[in-house]
């Protein structure tokens, strides 16, 4: 058996297998050089108890099953849990009303604990939240995501299970008894930016007066103004790359020789008509998932790649992540739900300046979610080894696995700008994206949104900590998917999307995964 992904849910995934087949000879494929390369191991360690989950659905008792799971697996292996609590704090009437129904999903859901507090009662859980009204969920934790794929990946390994890192699964034919998978030896990984205290990261950078709020201070990816799209729902999004991109790259000779092809994916998917001159039948071009072998078009990376091989495995198991759309589109499944990458910033407070960052929040405090700005969420979080984590600011990525803010990925962006429905998305969300622009592009701005209900952080000690792209499915009519999906096809099962409480809810999709599998008719017939 093969498992394509070695991030906490392919890992969890491996074991699970293992430990009803120990006679199966499992193997896990990844073309990064570790584990949890991507999404698991940039997070701020929240287990997420999907509080707003819909009652009694996929994502809510997957949550459930995956708390279950994790907490007598952590404590047997020794790896950091601290059930700290989450408040949810409301800044206006309409925030606290949303707080009222997210307070009847977590009590259908059977949520222990949950209950609203008033401003004193606030005080008295974290002295340091401010609002008129908050939602106290007592047993949210933190935990450790990358030690917890470590660990389950020591269990896959004590089984006779494999690892194979650096290698690129690029292809797939499925037989009737078995799945061939193509590979290759993968490119070098780009190298993630130094972050700490002694990083010269631009963004960690403070101005004299202790404010965060100089030009070198902006995230690179993008302008204050929010140029990904602009307009309204009726005149629809406007797409100029154009601009922003030779601002920043425009003295370079490689941009010159790349600038045609934007200026071409701009026109193409912001005017219809000359959009159907490049490929029968009018709309988007049709995605083969090809695109995932293009050279990036920022910063040149040598390339060394044998031919592909060929291996012949009883059963294949797909969980990849960034990459879950591609490879299902190379394995002849439908192209829905699409992968849209977007980019989290996380910051910390750790300045030995400071007493005890930790105890301005004690827990962690977070904004109420929006269901009409799915990525404006944010929070302050005590981590696991001390100190502050805030976060996460978001915007779209420029690329799917570029964690630098000096490039960008042309096949990712002419996935993501071809998609319509990444479009339809883009023009649900415009009037809110727009006020939330500023904060999404500027580390002072967004300092001043976690003031707004922490104000005792101090801006001057913020500095610039992980960054991790999410992978988030969506689908054509611009609808965020955020519940498991999976698809089977004879002896190969693609996990296309997972809940937004992935890394929580890891153990309890493994089980869920290998239900669908093992009691699937071709593992059954063979």
């Amino acid at each position: 058996m093969a498992v394509v992904g070695a991030g906490i849910v392919g890992v969890a995934i491996a074991r699970e297998i293992t430990g009803r087949l120990p006679a199966a000879e499992v193997t896990v494929f990844d073309k990064a050089d570790r584990l949890a390369a991507h999404q698991s191991g940039h997070t701020s360690g929240v287990v997420d108890p999907a509080l707003a989950a819909q009652p009694g659905s996929e994502e809510s008792k997957l949550a459930r099953r995956g708390v279950e799971l994790l907490v007598p697996f952590v404590s047997e292996r020794g790896i950091p849990y601290r059930e700290c609590g989450q408040l949810l704090v409301a800044q206006n009437t309409d925030e606290a009303d949303r707080l009222e129904e997210i307070l009847a999903r977590a009590e259908a859901n059977s949520i222990p604990g949950v209950r609203l507090l008033d401003r004193k009662e606030m005080l008295d859980v974290e002295p340091n939240a401010r609002g008129v009204l908050a939602l106290y969920a007592p047993h949210t934790a933190v935990t450790d995501y990358t030690a917890l794929t470590e660990a389950l990946a020591s269990d896959v390994s004590a089984a006779g299970g494999t690892f194979r890192f650096g290698t690129e699964v690029t292809g797939f034919d499925v037989m009737s008894n078995e799945v061939r998978l193509r590979m290759r030896t993968a490119a070098p990984e780009q190298s993630e930016p130094a972050v700490g205290p002694d990083s010269s990261d631009d963004d960690s950078a403070s101005g004299s007066d202790g404010d965060i709020g100089s030009d070198r201070d902006m995230d690179d990816q993008v302008y204050e103004a929010p140029r990904t799209y602009r307009g309204d729902n009726t005149t629809g999004p406007v797409i100029d790359f154009r601009d922003e991109l030779r601002s920043r790259f425009g003295s370079q000779d490689w941009f010159k020789q790349v600038e045609d092809t934007i200026g071409s994916l701009s026109d193409r998917f912001t005017n219809p008509a000359s959009g159907r001159s490049g490929h029968s039948g009018g709309g988007e071009p049709r995605h083969t998932g090809a695109d995932e072998h293009r050279e990036p078009a920022g910063r040149p990376r040598e390339r060394t790649v044998r031919p592909e091989d060929t291996e012949v495995f009883d059963l294949v198991i797909v969980c990849a992540g960034l990459q879950a759309d591609r490879l299902a589109a190379a394995a002849g499944f439908d192209e829905a739900p699409r992968i849209v990458p977007f980019t989290s910033d996380y910051y910390a407070i750790d300045d030995p300046a400071i007493d005890d960052p930790a105890e301005v929040v004690r827990g962690i405090i977070s904004t109420v979610p929006d269901p009409s700005s799915p990525f404006s969420e944010r929070s302050v979080v005590r981590g696991i080894r001390g100190g502050l984590v805030l976060g996460p600011n978001t915007i779209v990525s420029l690329g799917r696995e570029r964690y630098d803010r000096h490039g960008f990925d042309l096949g990712d962006m002419g996935s993501t700008v071809g998609f319509k429905g990444f479009w339809k998305f883009a023009a649900q969300t415009a009037k809110t994206a727009a006020r939330g622009a500023k904060p999404a592009v500027s580390t002072s701005a967004f300092v001043e949104e976690i003031r707004k209900f922490v104000p005792a952080i101090d801006a001057s000690a913020v500095r610039a900590d992980s960054r991790g792209i999410r992978a988030q499915a969506i689908d054509a009519d611009g609808t965020l998917v955020d519940e498991l999906r999976v698809t089977t096809r004879g002896r190969l099962t693609m996990v296309r999307s997972l809940p937004r409480s992935g890394a929580a809810s890891a153990l309890a999709t493994a089980e869920r995964v290998a239900n669908q599998v093992l009691d699937g008719p071709a593992v059954a017939d063979g």
